[in-house]
């Protein structure tokens, strides 16, 4: 996986957040994971699979308080807990950010397709990489909370 890959889902994220969500972002600096340990305590994530010129799959991880707010912000209404619209709220953010770095991407010669987003709920769960595939996490820092966007792909082309 390259720099512009990596880039175009960090842009992809700072857009999602800023017009959805109304978040000032800021990134932190992109590392490869290379344990399936937990850096980062997680309440809920949304995960969705990609397949074509690169196959894998892009996770949007975060904590019940940010995950909350972002909601509030999305539907204009108080939340208080992880409900149906909060769960609605952080899949569509990471459908934005998967449909974002994919729309990059194509400019840039790469032909895939992007699947459902799934979100999964737990104290401090994990996320399990695909053996052999790149594990990238790009951390990112909100008045409201963090955040990681973690990028398992592997490309077809060079």
């Amino acid at each position: 996986m390259n720099v512009d890959m990596i880039n175009s889902f960090i842009n992809a994220t700072v857009n999602a957040l800023t017009t959805m969500a109304m978040l000032t972002v800021t990134r932190g600096s992109p590392y490869i994971k290379t344990t399936d340990e937990n850096e980062f305590n997680r309440d809920i994530s949304a995960i969705i699979g990609m397949a074509g010129d690169a196959n894998g799959w892009v996770a949007f991880c975060l904590q019940r308080q940010l995950a909350v707010k972002i909601a509030a912000n999305m539907l204009g209404e108080e939340k208080q807990e992880i409900d149906a619209d909060v769960r609605d709220a952080v899949g569509e953010i990471v459908n934005m950010i998967a449909g974002g770095a994919k729309g990059e991407l194509t400019q840039r010669g790469f032909s895939f397709k992007i699947a459902l987003p799934t979100v999964v709920i737990g104290d401090n769960h994990e996320l399990s990489r695909v053996k052999d595939f790149p594990y990238i996490v790009i951390p990112f820092a909100t008045e409201e909370g963090n955040f990681t966007v973690e990028v398992c792909l592997k490309t077809n082309k060079i």
